[in-house]
């Protein structure tokens, strides 16, 4: 995951509205680099609504300053599964909340799913929204689908408005408040949630330029008037995959209905057969688009170059970071070496980037210490990514082996970390996971490892 941005002055903070100045730049840097890096965020909170209260995803956002709050509800028609996030920018005095909806993961999910029949869609009060929802659609009349229609109203009844549909909460703060800023995402039903809530708050009143909507292989929400009437009132970044097949499934077995907002469509690897859908292939994807966006930015001089070398008050580090030729066979692999990298640059305080490819005896060949000592360091890390295919199984286990010696080569830790993954889908979730377990086994012998960081631009 990646730490949010310090920025030094600001024009408006999401994508399209304006740009962005760094402080390792005075260039402004472009709207596609901060659509790309926003996209990451909201990836990654798409991942851990899922398993809200367990999920390595959501712990590792709260490491980077976010508090997420995990909302269930059921009115007994619609069960209510999503998180509040919020996080404070105060280089640009920004309050930032990301509101996240779970995809579909239960049977009162399916039936929101299956409730295909279109309602008649207007008003700008919750009672007028549902008076109108009642009435037959007229010819040729904004209508949305049935099921989403009803999610939405329970969310609007759950917290976003009071008795007189007046707009309370963070809600209200966002559109009141000139420091807030809300994002509103989701996977699939998730993401229809996130896209017909943005709609209503727009009906309610709340300014579109003070929320973006991102959502991730999300199904279309209404007919083409709907999509002609109200497709502009909101900020809709609409992410979908060459593959994927439920952006367009309503419209393929229903007809009737019209996709809008504007359109990110990944290229998807032939290597992926039946998970196109799976929101852990889009975060990879997410990824692998950020960092393109951010090599870009780098050759324009835009941003600094990640640096190799850290030196502070704190005792050295030496990484050393090696793949295994096995990795070849997924898609995007260099991208996992370079999100591993990155952590590690992320946890050390002071750090010199030993960039060769390692031996297979790395854990005992001295030469790799001396090297590391000649370096300046007072430990050398060296870690090991491999994916290695069970026997007749459709799986990998991607795993990172962890070494952690002083500079004397007496080894301080050694550990294994491994996640079952699919073929070049979840590689960065599982490197992620791997990770935080090698995280926590530095911690216990290294007391300056760096577990939480400020909200501020970065890599």
């Amino acid at each position: 995951m990646l730490k949010l941005m310090r920025l030094l002055t600001i024009v408006c903070l999401f994508f399209g509205f304006g740009t962005m100045t760094y402080a390792a730049s005075p260039n402004p840097v472009s709207s596609a680099y901060m659509q790309s890096y926003f996209t990451t965020i909201a990836a990654a909170s798409c991942l851990g609504v899922y398993l809200p209260h367990t999920s390595q995803e959501f712990d590792y956002l709260r490491s980077y300053g976010w508090q997420i709050e995990s909302q269930q509800g059921n009115d007994g028609k619609v069960e209510l599964n999503y998180a509040v996030a919020k996080n404070y920018f105060p280089q640009v005095n920004k309050q930032i909340y990301l509101v996240t909806f779970r995809g579909s993961a239960s049977k009162s999910d399916w039936k929101i799913n299956l409730a295909t029949k279109k309602v008649n869609y207007g008003g700008t009060t919750l009672n007028e929204m549902q008076e109108l929802a009642a009435q037959p659609v007229p010819k040729d009349g904004a209508a949305v689908h049935a099921g989403f229609n009803s999610y939405v109203d329970a969310v609007l009844r759950s917290g976003v408005v009071d008795e007189n549909s007046k707009l309370r909460g963070l809600f209200k703060r966002v559109s009141e408040e000139p420091d807030a800023y809300l994002v509103l995402t989701g996977h699939s039903l998730g993401g229809a949630a996130a896209t017909l809530l943005g709609e209503r708050l727009a009906s309610l009143g709340m300014p579109k330029e003070k929320f973006v909507v991102i959502t991730f292989g999300a199904p279309a929400i209404g007919n083409s008037a709907f999509a002609e009437q109200y497709g502009n009132k909101i900020k809709l970044l609409r992410i979908s995959n060459t593959a994927d097949p439920v952006p367009g499934s309503l419209q393929t077995f229903f007809g009737g209905y019209k996709q809008f907002g504007e359109p990110v469509k990944y290229s998807l690897s032939n290597k992926i057969s039946n998970l196109q859908h799976a929101m852990a292939m889009y975060f990879d994807y997410s990824i692998s688009e950020y960092y393109k966006e951010r090599d870009k930015e780098i050759s324009m001089g835009r941003l600094e170059p990640v640096a190799d070398r850290k030196i502070t008050q704190k005792p050295v580090v030496a990484v050393w970071v090696n793949t295994s030729d096995s990795l070849k066979k997924l898609a995007y692999v260099t991208d996992i070496k370079r999100f591993v990298l990155d952590e590690y640059r992320k946890m050390l305080p002071s750090y010199i980037i030993m960039e060769r490819n390692l031996p297979k005896d790395a854990y005992t060949t001295q030469d790799l210490l001396k090297l590391s000592r000649d370096a300046g360091a007072e430990y050398m890390l060296v870690c090991g990514i491999e994916g290695n295919q069970a026997p007749k199984e459709g799986y990998w286990y991607l795993t990172l082996e962890q070494g952690l010696f002083d500079k004397n080569g007496r080894m301080l830790t050694i550990g294994s970390f491994g996640r079952k993954v699919s073929p070049a889908v979840g590689n960065i979730q599982a490197a992620g996971e791997n990770l935080w377990q090698a995280r926590e086994a530095l911690c216990e012998q290294l007391p300056f490892i760096v577990t939480q960081h400020e909200a501020h631009l970065g890599y």
